[in-house]
């Protein structure tokens, strides 16, 4: 099973996840630091990925827009619904692309980063 982000192809590359605590830091003026736990923050992906085509390059990017989560698979299975929060892409030079042998191969290339939050926890 390939990596697709709402059906569209996606080759990733690298794929990470970033969570964490909040936790404030208080220095009172004599004694030590005093900390409060006010929860967590949900886990954040992070994924580089290529692209090819002008098509799946706008249908990504229109992902970031709509206020709502898309599902992402993966060769692990559903690793479920996220909200797209930043998609970047850059072109990347290529005369011949082979990834996609259902486009022509002088279709254009992309290297997207996605920050992706989860739809719920």
């Amino acid at each position: 099973m390939p990596w697709t982000l709402n059906s569209i192809r996606i080759f990733t590359q690298e794929h990470d996840t970033e969570g964490g605590q909040i936790i404030p830091r208080l220095q009172p003026i004599s004694g030590g630091t005093i900390l409060q736990i006010f929860g967590y923050e949900s886990e954040v992906k992070n994924i580089n990925a290529y692209v090819v085509g002008d098509t799946d390059r706008d249908a990504l990017m229109a992902l970031r827009k709509t206020g709502t989560a898309y599902e992402l698979m993966s060769p692990m299975g559903d690793l479920g619904d996220f909200y797209v929060r930043k998609a970047k892409y850059k072109q990347i030079p290529n005369i011949c692309q082979t990834l996609r042998p259902d486009l022509p191969e002088d279709s254009p290339m992309y290297l997207f980063d996605f920050e992706l939050y989860p739809e719920s926890d």
